[in-house]
């Protein structure tokens, strides 16, 4: 059974936001398909069980959100790429990561969903909007496949 890792949401149950809950419903529609693991932010959860029906939760020590979602994404991906045959990310943050692990010989499936056009965001500094750039530019250039979840997104990539 092909193997799955599922990075870049706080984690299941669903509680925060969108990725979680297109988590929580891709991964029951899936499970009896594929070996699935949830990277979840462990501080998110009073309980930490190690499944939720037939999804495997790993439980990172960072917040999923704001700076840390970037050292929280890229320790998801560097745990799963040891054991995921596909590597789904939710998210840009942790993807300036993916030219490293290609330079490396990775030949994982990498999917990632850009999500929005975040460096455009007014809430970023300067500083934030370059490296969300970079990141989504990475992404788009070192996936095997970029999701859009919209018409404009897909457009724009």
């Amino acid at each position: 059974m092909k193997k799955v890792a599922i990075i870049g949401i706080v984690g299941l149950p669903a509680k925060y936001g969108g990725f979680e809950s297109f988590t929580e419903q891709l991964v029951q529609r899936i499970w009896d398909k594929f070996d699935i693991t949830v990277y979840c932010q462990k501080s998110a959860f009073q309980e930490h069980p190690e499944k939720i029906g037939k999804v495997h939760l790993n439980y990172l020590p960072l917040k999923a959100n704001g700076i840390l979602s970037v050292p929280y994404d890229m320790l998801g991906i560097l745990d799963a790429v040891r054991y995921a045959d596909t590597l789904l990310i939710l998210g840009v943050g942790g993807c300036t990561l993916l030219p490293f692990l290609r330079l490396f010989g990775c030949k994982k499936n990498i999917v990632t969903n850009i999500d929005g056009i975040e460096w455009r965001r007014a809430k970023w500094s300067a500083l934030a909007k370059w490296y969300l750039r970079f990141a989504e530019k990475c992404a788009v250039k070192y996936s095997d496949s970029v999701v859009g979840d919209n018409q404009v997104i897909v457009d724009y990539v």
